[in-house]
């Protein structure tokens, strides 16, 4: 078992002011569903209805749910509560027909900081589901349009309720794409930073990127209606008739708005593609692309495994080729089912960019999942500060981290029209996915190989990532299209 030291804070609210807080907690243990396991069977081997029912009720499953069409031999069993976990693993992975069996190991919206002192929250400021704020007030809502309570993602429903209530529980709806954007100087770029520092700006002068590139940010959604992002946002060409995921999928109620409750995966949203040259706030490393919104964190930032895979497989499934990772967690094991999602995008020739994770510690000998999974299709981001100084919060890797690329005070957009400064790995690893995107639109005809070997041999060299990443440097997207 591995110690995990989060330290981190969360946005308190999109509409008012910022206040910082703890996001989690030292733990002694690696964190899973204590009553769900993750089974991959076999394809060699043929499953009787009778058999399963047998090994249902060796391991005390009260609930069986199915994956999607690419993971047939994959199933999430809910056990009987107080089941021995590690018992019913083992019982499993002696049966004949399960290729191997693991915990749903808890994952979560890599921590960040929010650049501003950490103050009590003033008086009326709404609280968080979950979060211990000094002055927050439990009633109000974190986002004007949520109905009273917002305990949870989605709805403010309590436990045990629906977790789909009537009308998307508050969530907005999906406004129509608007026109594109009247050419104009975007007046907050130079907040933003690490647009400049691996020289988007320069790149764009070869290509402003394509909106027939599609990035998934698979995360705690995404504001799909932000003036900033709505231009940009993914639309699904053919979207389910039952689901309506026209902007992407929100696998915490399962449908079709995965609204972003918590402001993290807007934020990494804004950094790969907040429309540019339209005359408001700022760019994202691309001017155009689709950014497709996959939600398997909650409100809180938390989410497992079974629903990472998820995303993953939609992702895939519907045309992505970049995905982005600002989240991650411990495990005991190589965590197999992630990993055999990565290897499911490997095969569709799909890049996986994952943040190196945020406790400043050596992913090469304290795995952290999924960036220390070291997949080909994978890149591995630590995190920089605007001097080129490796962030004290960020992990390395001599052999697991690939690159850097900026994560402290990063400035980019937030729900509600708003944007703020953060920090983290999770702010580096979208500079990195937007980058790919931005090359990958400019050579459609290359493969994930080709794309990731260009970004990894065209970095810029750094004192402070010598020894600490394979490459020893920060990406430089200008130099990897040739406009340097």
């Amino acid at each position: 078992m591995r110690v995990a030291a989060f330290k981190a804070f969360v946005t308190v609210t999109a509409a008012l002011s910022v206040a910082a807080t703890a996001f989690g907690a030292v733990r002694s243990t690696s964190e899973y569903k204590p009553d769900e396991i993750i089974v991959k069977y076999k394809s060699n081997v043929r499953r009787s209805r009778l058999a399963m029912e047998g090994i249902y009720l060796t391991v005390n499953v009260v609930k069986v749910k199915r994956f999607g069409s690419q993971m047939r031999q994959f199933e999430q069993l809910i056990l009987e509560e107080g089941t021995d976990l590690n018992n019913a693993i083992a019982a499993l992975e002696k049966d004949p027909s399960v290729e191997y069996a693991q915990p749903n190991y808890i994952l979560k919206a890599l921590p960040v900081e929010v650049a501003q002192e950490a103050k009590p929250a003033p008086a009326g400021i709404p609280c968080i589901p979950g979060m211990d704020i000094p002055g927050c007030d439990p009633k109000a809502c974190l986002f004007p349009n949520f109905p009273p309570g917002c305990k949870d993602s989605g709805g403010g429903q309590p436990p045990g309720e629906d977790p789909k209530p009537p009308g998307g529980g508050g969530r907005p709806p999906v406004a129509d794409k608007p026109a594109d954007p009247a050419p104009g100087a975007d007046p907050d770029l130079d907040k933003a930073w690490g647009i400049a520092k691996i020289h988007a700006p320069e790149a764009w002068k070869v290509t402003p990127g394509s909106q027939s590139m599609v990035v998934a940010v698979i995360d705690t959604g995404i504001d799909y209606n932000h003036d900033e992002l709505s231009f940009n946002v993914w639309r699904n060409p053919a979207p389910d008739a039952k689901l309506n995921d026209v902007v992407g999928f929100d696998f915490i109620h399962n449908d079709g708005l995965p609204f972003d409750d918590h402001a993290h995966g807007t934020h990494c949203s804004g950094v790969i593609g907040a429309v540019g040259n339209n005359g408001k706030g700022i760019s994202g490393v691309n001017q155009r692309v689709s950014i497709m919104g996959l939600k398997f964190l909650s409100a809180e930032g938390s989410g497992d495994t079974a629903g990472a895979i998820k995303a993953i497989d939609y992702a895939v499934t519907h045309g992505a080729k970049v995905l982005s990772n600002s989240w991650g967690g411990k495990g005991d094991d190589d965590n197999k089912g992630l990993r055999d999602a990565i290897q499911r995008a490997e095969d569709k020739d799909v890049l996986f960019i994952a943040a190196a994770g945020n406790d400043g510690t050596n992913n090469d000998t304290d795995q952290t999942f999924p960036a220390s999974l070291n997949a080909p299709n994978m890149i591995s981001v630590a995190a920089l500060d605007s001097n080129d100084g490796l962030a004290y919060f960020s992990n390395t890797g001599a052999k697991s981290v690939q690159v850097g690329a900026p994560g402290v005070d990063v400035y980019s957009t937030t729900p509600g029209n708003k944007y703020q400064k953060m920090s983290g790995t999770s702010m580096a690893c979208p500079h990195v996915a937007g980058a790919a995107a931005l090359l990958w639109s400019a050579h459609p005809q290359w493969t994930h190989k080709e794309v990731k070997a260009r970004l990894m041999e065209s970095v810029d060299k750094l004192p402070s990532l010598e020894g600490k990443t394979v490459t020893g440097g920060r990406i430089n997207v200008a130099k990897a299209l040739g406009a340097l």
